[in-house]
């Protein structure tokens, strides 16, 4: 027995060392059967877990796929990452040797919560072969911990299953993201099956725990999607701040970045800070001509200081030039998951540029990712070869497509669009025809635009300023209560109107899809101090009425005032033949001392300059002059006073600040050296040291902008009325916290006869900080705009969702505005468009008009704002909107004396929320109920009684008597 047992023993002992020998001598296949679970090679935790079950729990090193809890066949061990607020990361990745290049077939995760404040929002997967350098994203969702604490009742365990589809790997990423760093990750089990097909031979050693680490830092590239446009490249014109890899810059390919990589948590990012660009843009490259059935956009934002108020994107084939819009829309900053698609219609592009605006530079632009949806229609061929950095930034150059002969946007049709200049013809003459009877109303307004009904105050022959029963008015040449209601740059000869048709260089800007025709129309093109400009307004003017428009223009103009019930021609270019109220501009002299924006007051020059510069005796007797405005938007603020502070004592405001620290430590210069971290051995030589502005106390910082503005508004006051003692010093048309400390908007006040701002908000509190000072208040510009018809809105607040909304805006606003005790009045901006192509020198093309440029008024608009005009004198008598009905009855007082030949008695035009009939009349032979006029045979004066019904709640209320002239038959 025993020596059959040896025999045996030594049988075995060879047939083994037999294939020890052949294992030895070449590698052997490793197969596995489909659905072995993987469980040779090793992984490793970008974040190591702070709970969980060992090995794992706080491993920094190499777990093996056999001991590990990840891999272990069970789902009760785990690895959990707790959210206590102090771990500031957001996701965990996991990654995976498997030691040689495997077939996968499918992944599954488990992820059991222990309680409602364990999940995990989303995960992704990537592989890599041992053989290629990039990983490839293979998978990524949303998964179920998508609040915090999650729902009552929700389901804690979880698995989802990814199909691989024998996609060959060595490594495995798996990333795990939370929603924030309070909730907790729970990871239970990552099983990797391994599919059909052979195990990789000869594979590279084991990478250790930090190589394996280095692996999350590898490019990333997708799988090219059928139906979409995948492989490309693309730029941004500023390099984003955010996404990997994008924020490095250059050309990114499709499948590697940030845009395209399916996850919409990520993506690139510009960051918002003082100088950062308004604008952003991005071009693709899709290598070849592309029919495209549809561009989609997604731009995931944390929070409301990530958005942009903006997007345009613009295409073109290989064999334009130039671009065209494919769309372009506005976003409310409430829009966290923002999506816009944008259907092609099988248009064919090679380039797709994205333009994102954010009106405020402080706001944080987000860019998810883009999809480039293909169409049906031929494919480019023979393109040209994939364009290269300097490529793609000639591109971002490449001018837009954007109107046509009128000065209209090209790619959106809508009412009165103007397709021939017989339809321009035809809309003067419907025009003209409504508003032929309008004329001044003489029995209610005084010839300034004075509400008679209020009384007379006193007239001086010149506008004045006075609180009437605790609430400021201006005040007519004729004394009657006056409230500016007016309208800026109601000019056809304003250059700001116009767009520039040639660069500098002489080059064509390629904008237009046709111009003018320069002999039809030379007096629509000028050579302008910001370059060669052409004016559709004047262009469309000329085809209106005629080449010698100016006359029958003017009278038009001055109609559609009285018509809207706008009162004055507020700031900036006006007809000079157009007869109104209205507020004149005073222009700085060349050389005064210009520290950033602002001016330096304290220059002894600065009154002999403004002497010299200033020519107003020309102005000193005319009544129609309100008063006049100095420079525009320029102020002093902490910006200012900081360079002052860097400057040496060359700048008469740095001795002017070092005056004003002596005096206010009271020559203590031991204290001001403490206080500024200066060692100056006395004040003169303080006026020589740079100052960091961040040492000056703030009380410090506004005292002094007070004393500057002191200083300067008291030399222009009195350089104004030296020249000019008759009218009006209404400030600078300063911007709120723009360029102007509040200290310098009312620190000067003493010195000026009204504070002039500009204000485009549609929220008129901001009042509230000015009437503690009892100073009369204007707001010479606000507007409200839609982004539509190719043109912008200005800011969020100023926008609105369309024509009819701009009117409605316009009344809430100037409404609440007038209802303040210190508010005399406004000027909207403007009475054009700006043109679609941009404004001369800044590029602005706002919404702002009363008009459009092809001179047609947005009537649902204009029609709410006469209604808001003709009650804002009341508003502000009564300091609210609520005008009732007797509120209106007590403001008729006269009617027009009835004309000869009338056979209506023309009564007070009245806000559409309102209706007036007459109520009663003493002779009803001459006047009937009607209002129907009978001539009587000898001139008859007639009584009246009007009703007012406020349509509303019809309420009613009867004016007291009035008295009309009806002439005798001729």
């Amino acid at each position: 027995m025993r020596s059959a047992r040896t025999y045996l023993l030594r049988a075995l002992v060879a047939a083994l060392l037999l294939i020890l020998s052949v294992h030895l001598a070449a590698p052997a296949e490793v197969r596995a059967e489909t659905g072995t679970p993987i469980r040779t090679g090793s992984y490793v935790y970008d974040q190591a877990p702070t709970a969980g079950a060992s090995p794992d729990r706080g491993a920094t090193g190499l777990v093996g796929l056999s001991e590990g809890a990840l891999t272990d066949g069970s789902t009760t061990a785990s690895a959990q990452w707790i959210g206590d607020g102090q771990l500031r990361y957001k996701q965990v990745s996991v990654v995976l040797d498997l030691h040689r290049d495997y077939p996968l077939a499918r992944l599954t995760l488990v992820s059991n919560a222990p309680n409602r404040y364990y999940g995990i929002a989303s995960f992704s997967v990537r592989t890599r072969p041992e053989a290629e350098p990039d990983f490839t994203a293979v998978h990524t969702q949303s998964w179920y911990g998508t609040a915090v604490p999650l729902p009552q009742g929700s389901q804690l365990n979880h698995s989802v299953t990814v199909e691989l589809g024998n996609r060959r790997a060595r490594f495995v990423i798996v990333t795990i993201t939370r929603l924030h760093e309070y909730q907790h990750l729970p990871l239970n089990e990552i099983s990797l099956i391994q599919g059909t097909g052979d195990a990789g031979i000869d594979p590279a050693p084991p990478l250790s725990a930090t190589e394996l680490v280095a692996q999350t830092t590898r490019p990333v590239k997708q799988i090219p999607r059928d139906g979409m446009v995948d492989v490309g490249n693309y730029y941004a014109g500023v390099s984003p701040d955010d996404g990997v890899p994008d924020k490095a810059g250059g050309l990114i390919g499709f499948q590697y970045g940030a845009l395209f990589d399916r996850r919409l948590g990520d993506g690139a990012g510009w960051r918002g800070h003082a100088t950062a660009p308004k604008n952003v843009a991005v071009v693709f490259d899709l290598l070849r001509d592309q029919p495209l059935d549809r561009i989609t956009i997604f731009s995931k934002a944390p929070n409301q200081f990530w958005a942009f108020d903006e997007i345009v994107v613009t295409y073109r084939p290989e064999s334009s030039t130039t671009y065209r819009v494919a769309g372009r829309a506005v976003r409310a900053r409430t829009e966290l998951d923002y999506r816009l698609d944008l259907p092609m219609a099988n248009k064919t592009a090679r380039f797709v540029r994205i333009e994102l605006t954010r009106n405020n530079q402080y706001l944080h632009i987000p860019l998810s990712e883009v999809e480039f949806a293909i169409g049906s229609g031929p494919v480019g061929t023979d393109p040209a070869p994939p364009a290269t950095t300097d490529g793609m930034r000639q591109e971002l150059a490449r001018y837009t497509r954007l109107v046509d002969e009128y000065g209209q946007y090209l790619y959106q049709d809508w009412p009165g669009k103007v397709t021939s200049d017989a339809q321009l013809r035809e809309d003067a003459r419907l025009e003209a025809d409504r508003l032929a009877d309008v004329a001044p109303d003489t029995a209610r307004y005084d010839r300034y635009g004075g509400l008679k009904a209020l009384g007379k105050q006193g007239g001086t022959g010149f506008f004045r300023l006075q609180k009437i029963d605790g609430r400021w008015w201006f005040v007519t040449p004729d004394g009657h209560p006056f409230f500016l209601k007016g309208v800026d740059s109601m000019s056809d000869q304003e250059w700001g109107y116009g767009t520039l048709y040639q660069n500098a260089d002489g080059s064509r800007r390629d904008v237009f899809d046709a111009l003018p025709d320069k002999d039809l129309y030379p007096g629509a093109y000028a050579v302008t101090d910001r370059g060669h400009a052409v004016s559709f307004v004047k262009a469309n003017l000329m085809r209106k009425y005629g080449a010698d428009y100016q006359d029958t223009w003017r009278d038009m103009t001055y109609r559609r005032m009285l018509d809207w019930s706008f009162n004055a021609q507020s700031k900036w270019a006006r007809d000079p033949q157009i007869v109104m109220p209205h507020i004149d501009q005073l222009t700085p002299p060349a050389d005064v001392i210009r520290v950033l924006w602002g001016i330096d007051p304290f220059d002894q020059e600065f009154a002999a300059k403004l002497d010299r510069h200033f020519d107003l005796k020309a102005h000193q007797n005319d009544p129609w002059l309100i008063g006049y405005f100095f420079d525009n938007e320029r102020g002093w603020d902490r910006e200012v006073v900081a360079e002052v502070l860097r400057r040496d004592s060359g700048l008469p405001a740095k001795r002017a600040f070092v005056s004003y620290l002596s005096d206010n430590y009271d020559g203590d210069l031991t204290r001001v050296n403490d206080i500024l971290g200066t060692n100056a051995d006395s004040f003169e030589a303080l006026a020589e040291i740079a100052i960091e502005i961040a040492k000056v106390p703030d009380n410090d910082i506004r005292n002094f902008i007070t004393k500057a503005s002191k200083a300067y508004y008291s030399t222009i006051q009195r350089a104004i009325k030296k020249q000019d003692p008759n009218h009006l010093f209404l400030g600078s048309a300063l911007v709120p916290n723009w360029r102007s400390a509040p200290e310098w908007i009312v620190g000067g006040r003493d010195h000026l006869d009204a504070i002039s701002l500009d204000v485009y908000t549609d929220d008129a509190s901001y009042l509230t900080a000015y009437e503690q000072y009892d100073k009369p208040v204007l707001n010479l510009e606000y507007s409200f705009n839609t982004s539509d018809r190719g043109l912008r809105a200005i800011n969020a607040a100023a926008r609105a969702g369309s024509i009819a909304e701009r009117g409605a805006k316009f009344r809430a606003f100037v409404e609440a505005q007038a209802a303040s005790p210190v508010f005399v009045g406004s000027g909207w901006f403007v009475y054009y468009d700006q043109a679609v192509t941009g404004r001369p020198g800044d590029g602005e093309s706002y919404n702002f008009g009363l008009l459009n440029q092809q001179d047609q008024p947005y009537a649902e608009m204009t029609d709410a704002m006469r209604d808001a005009n003709l009650t804002l004198e009341l508003v502000h008598r009564n300091g609210t909107a609520d005008v009732t009905a007797e509120i209106v009855a007590d403001s008729i007082t006269a009617l027009a004396p009835v004309d000869e030949k009338a056979a209506q008695l023309r009564l007070p035009r009245l806000a559409r929320q309102f209706r007036l009939t007459i109520a009663s009349t003493d002779r009803p032979d001459v006047i009937a109920p009607s209002g129907a006029v009978t001539q009587p045979p000898r001139t008859t004066v007639v009584t009246l009684q009007l009703k007012v019904v406020r349509t509303a709640d019809n309420t009613s209320a009867l004016t007291r008597p009035i008295q009309v002239r009806v002439p005798a038959t001729s």
